[in-house]
């Protein structure tokens, strides 16, 4: 049906969404679909829609990241092309340090 509500399964990016609001409840975090370029032999440049967790904290600028099937990576500001954990918590935690927010560790499961 053409007016079906299309809802993406839960993924990486949402996990560290949720780690992110947990460990560092004063970061703005946001999901976002962003334009991406890719060059693809014999056609060009081609289009496409990626996902991205825009990250902010106090005022500066905006950072995104991404998940790239093995880790989170920075694809905006300083850090960009820098990994961190595949762990959420773990990621949740660089993040708020990154953005010199407070931090505070999950508790622990047990």
């Amino acid at each position: 049906m053409p007016d079906e509500l299309k809802v993406d399964p839960f993924g990486p990016l949402d996990a560290l969404y949720a780690a992110v609001r947990r460990c560092a409840p004063q970061v703005a975090v946001t999901r976002a679909r962003v334009p991406e370029q890719y060059s693809v032999p014999m056609l060009g440049m081609v289009g496409a829609l990626g996902m991205r967790l825009h990250v902010s904290y106090e005022g500066r600028p905006a950072r995104r990241i991404h998940w790239d099937g093995d880790a989170y990576v920075w694809v905006s500001g300083p850090d960009y092309g820098v990994q961190l954990p595949a762990d959420p918590e773990q990621a949740a935690m660089r993040v708020g340090r990154a953005l010199g927010a407070p931090v505070s560790p999950a508790p622990s499961r047990g």
